[in-house]
């Protein structure tokens, strides 16, 4: 199969690399040196027993010069340049591909379904963290299932995904569920990654300290409330544990908004808390905290201007 992996950053080169094993890969990134980097030494990953691993069965292209269309897209920008990698990168789309987003956020479907069939798109998650080392490196900082679905009818597309997941190496969980994974991944988000970019601290932190942890509970809470008037019901223990759980297998790693913090560059906020903050809005939910933190992140990348001179 030919698989086109659209954002070759920490993620996206982790997932096509795996997936090179046994499929035609492309990498695709607007950022030069980054592509130039993989065309000539390919991807390479360190993994988490500290061996390193150099993949080279893969091109790369810049943003918008792909003019092959490909049988799977997977996509792995940030949420707030989603509509742009589409709409650069429609060449890679032809009637029968299928479109797989693993990006954070959510909303990024529906961004999807101007350019496929809705029954083309898999929704995922991904348990995996890995870091972004530059020059097509990775570091894998933790690991977990890979949890796809649907929306609609799209059997056979899920089969076809699920093969070549597996085929790189990945553990791989269809659900019949898949808005309650997005719900999870969400509360993952909104808490883990939000706080650790604030703090500046690993991912383990958040449940090494009470204060920490304690903000990260009522940011939680207040997502669970939005998640069940729009219909998808949490046990709140329950949600909260699976929030530690990541914080315990990932506890070395850092988050993807983290690194965005570190680079100065803006942060996927708005597709995160920013999303629980206008769901809400919707069914007259409250969410104080996380609606300050969504202007915490938005104040801390307007003063990015400053700390770059």
């Amino acid at each position: 199969m030919k698989v086109a992996v659209i954002g070759a950053g920490a993620m996206g080169c982790l997932y096509g690399a795996y997936i090179s094993k046994k499929h035609e890969v492309i990498m695709v990134d607007s950022y030069l040196p980054q592509v130039e980097c993989i065309r000539k030494n390919g991807i390479t990953i360190e993994e988490l027993d500290g061996t390193t691993q150099n993949y080279k069965n893969i091109t790369a292209e810049v943003s918008g010069e792909v003019k092959t269309a490909v049988d799977l897209v997977i996509m792995f920008v940030k949420s707030t340049f989603t509509n742009d990698a589409l709409e650069q990168n429609k060449m890679l789309f032809q009637p029968n591909t299928v479109v797989m987003t693993l990006q954070n956020g959510a909303g990024n479907d529906r961004k999807i379904a101007e350019y496929v069939k809705k029954e083309n798109i898999i929704i995922g998650t991904s348990k995996h963290n890995a870091i972004n080392l530059g020059n097509g490196a990775s570091r894998h900082g933790g690991m977990g299932a890979t949890t796809i679905g649907s929306n609609h009818d799209a059997t056979e597309n899920l089969k076809l995904v699920e093969g070549i997941l597996l085929d790189g190496g990945f553990e791989v969980v269809v659900s019949d569920d898949i808005q309650r994974i997005i719900w999870s991944k969400l509360l993952v988000n909104l808490s883990v990654n939000t706080f650790t970019a604030i703090t500046e601290t690993p991912i383990g932190y958040m449940i090494q300290n009470d204060y920490a942890w304690n903000f990260a509970k009522r940011l939680v809470y207040e997502a669970v409330e939005v998640a069940e008037a729009d219909g998808t019901y949490f046990d709140r223990k329950e949600a909260l544990e699976s929030v530690r759980q990541v914080c315990i297998e990932a506890g070395n790693g850092y988050s993807s908004m983290y690194q965005d913090r570190k680079k100065h560059v803006k942060m996927e906020i708005d597709a995160i808390n920013g999303a629980i903050v206008e769901q809400a809005k919707i069914y007259g939910v409250p969410t104080p905290y996380n609606s300050l933190v969504l202007d915490l992140i938005h104040a801390i990348e307007g003063g990015y201007e400053y700390l770059d001179k």
